[in-house]
């Protein structure tokens, strides 16, 4: 029984942390509420220094595999919202919305408020400049997530298989090539780039969707749904809720779903459930901490650079034992070719603009592209990630049970 709670708990784990984007590695698809429309559904969200160190970028991808699952525009419906917390207690002290019209002549108008003053009017594709300085961007772009998704599978396979714990664990980094599964996806994004005057000295920032006055998504750090809350209800209701009840509300399941990798990896019940307090002090609640005044680097939960790879940063410090982590990443770069000037992102892939000719996607009623990512190696994807909640979900009722 022991060894099968192991191979229960890495699987789960493995495929849990691959989803931080899309498949949610930050967010993507992390609920029935936005998956069924991936206009309002977050991807990730970043927080970092603008090519003027004396500027915040804040940016929010949205539309998972643009093009081919979702859609590739705004939905004129919702609320887009940067909230900043500049007292630490997870409330907004600020709020940035971004709205939209509806497409026309291939392009939608947006506005930019800031708590409930108009900012910035501008039009997709197009930098607008925002009041008392700053810029403002939306459109398609490269999606900035990355991972190896064809190396968890075969962790998986050998997992399930009966296979030894390190066996499967070298399969994330192993002799073949590592490869991004990724490469080529596109997404929506929003990017505001502001004075660090205008948003402040040590902060917390998240984004939120809105539609028709309820919250449907947000996001702060990336992966925290993902990872730690099993089951679409479960998953539904964190979207919606407010980052600070999230200790109270949550830190269970970050402990538990922490203990049970811990334990997977030879640490004691008690030891575990206390690394796994830590763990939940650290991600909860789920916001974003940035302090201005220096350099974003997620590696040191100060902000998240576009570039920063946020699955090592999972795999170490969840299956870290005596200051070691098992798994220190998944060897594969990121394929975004990153801009010096705003917006930053990287240019759009060809594949993810919409063909005439094709079916209609979900959110925007616009074409599917031909070519790129095919619509069924995406759902092949997914499904695997499905597989891991449950797995997830197994873990952690097997480690209460441990401990009760």
């Amino acid at each position: 029984m022991r060894r099968l709670f192991k191979l229960a708990v890495i699987a789960s784990t493995a495929l849990a942390l691959v989803a931080p984007a899309f498949v949610s590695a930050a967010d993507h698809l992390d609920g029935t509420a936005v998956a069924a429309n991936g206009a309002v559904d977050i991807n990730d969200v970043y927080v970092c220094e603008g090519s003027d160190a004396g500027n915040t970028v804040l940016a929010m991808t949205l539309n998972p595999a643009a093009g081919v699952i979702s859609g590739t525009t705004f939905d004129a419906g919702a609320e887009y919202r940067f909230q900043v917390d500049s007292d630490a207690d997870a409330v907004a002290d600020s709020t940035l919305t971004i709205t939209f019209d509806a497409v026309a002549d291939e392009a939608q108008a947006f506005t930019v408020d800031r708590d409930g003053t108009t900012i910035a009017t501008g039009t997709t594709d197009e930098t607008a400049a925002i009041d008392g300085g700053g810029q403002a961007w939306a459109g398609l772009v490269d999606d900035p997530f990355f991972f190896d998704l064809e190396g968890f599978r075969q962790l998986k396979t050998t997992l399930l298989e009966a296979g030894t714990l390190e066996d499967a664990i070298s399969l994330v980094c192993d002799d073949d090539p590592d490869t991004n599964f990724f490469t080529g996806f596109n997404g929506s994004a929003i990017v505001l780039e502001l004075p660090d005057a205008d948003v402040g000295g040590e902060v917390g920032v998240w984004a939120e969707t809105v539609v028709d006055g309820n919250q449907v998504d947000r996001m702060g750090k990336p992966g925290i749904n993902t990872v730690f809350i099993t089951g679409d209800p479960e998953k539904d209701a964190y979207n919606a809720a407010a980052p600070a009840d999230d200790p109270a509300d949550y830190s269970d399941e970050v402990v538990g779903i922490t203990s049970a990798i811990q334990q997977a990896l030879g640490v004691d019940a008690m030891a575990a459930d206390a690394y796994g307090a830590t763990v939940a002090g650290i991600v909860l609640p789920d916001v974003l901490p940035y302090n201005t005044a220096e350099a974003a680097d997620f590696g040191t939960f100060n902000g998240r650079a576009l570039s920063d790879d946020v699955i090592d940063v999972f795999y170490s410090v969840l299956t870290t034992v005596d200051g070691a982590p098992a798994l220190t990443g998944d060897c594969v770069a990121n394929d975004s070719t990153f801009s010096a000037t705003f917006p930053y992102l990287g240019a759009a892939n060809a594949a993810g603009e919409p063909e005439p000719s094709a079916t209609t996607m979900p959110n925007t009623g616009l074409p599917a592209p031909v070519g790129g990512s095919s619509p069924t190696a995406i759902v092949a994807a997914l499904a695997v990630l499905a597989a891991g909640s449950a797995l997830a979900y197994g873990a952690v009722t097997l480690a209460r049970g441990r401990r009760g």
